[in-house]
């Protein structure tokens, strides 16, 4: 079974400069989330860590798709999902007041690893389009006629 282990990412002893790190997320990395709306997903990960002395730079590429329940028909869906963003890593024992962006994540001097879990979920889900339908013409048509005979007629 995978666990949270899966999406560490080890930077203790790396050279400083470019590192390239792959992650598989797919049915097993979303029931590591009691509250994700998402079940089941084919996505690929690529994170490029870019190591310098007083922090990391983590530029993170998702590309796949994942399965959502139609907001029209309730059918499944494949929602292709297609995010590029930054995580920056400082080293550190509180924040200041200068990072309190979300991309900012404060680690202890001394640790070794970084959990990307929580990142990679959050971002897969801020991708995903607030409205999921299947294009014109493809949703359940049982679904649809049944929604034509309750709606209500001016």
């Amino acid at each position: 079974m995978r666990s949270v282990n899966n999406y560490k990412l080890m930077f203790k002893g790396l050279s400083p400069g470019k590192h390239t790190f792959t992650f598989e997320i797919d049915d097993l990395f979303f029931a590591l989330f009691e509250e994700s709306e998402i079940e089941h997903g084919k996505l690929f990960s690529e994170v490029e860590l870019e190591k310098q002395s007083a922090l990391l730079q983590l530029d993170v590429k998702i590309t796949g798709s994942v399965k959502a329940e139609c907001d029209r028909c309730l059918d499944e869906l494949n929602v292709p999902v297609d995010y590029k963003g930054r995580l920056l890593v400082k080293f550190g024992k509180t924040p200041d007041a200068t990072d309190t962006v979300d991309e900012i994540v404060i680690l202890d001097p001394a640790e070794d690893e970084i959990d990307l879990s929580q990142f990679l979920f959050d971002s897969i889900n801020v991708s995903l389009p607030i409205q999921r339908i299947h294009p014109e013409g493809l949703c359940s048509k049982e679904m649809i006629e049944k929604l034509e005979e309750l709606s209500v007629k001016n």
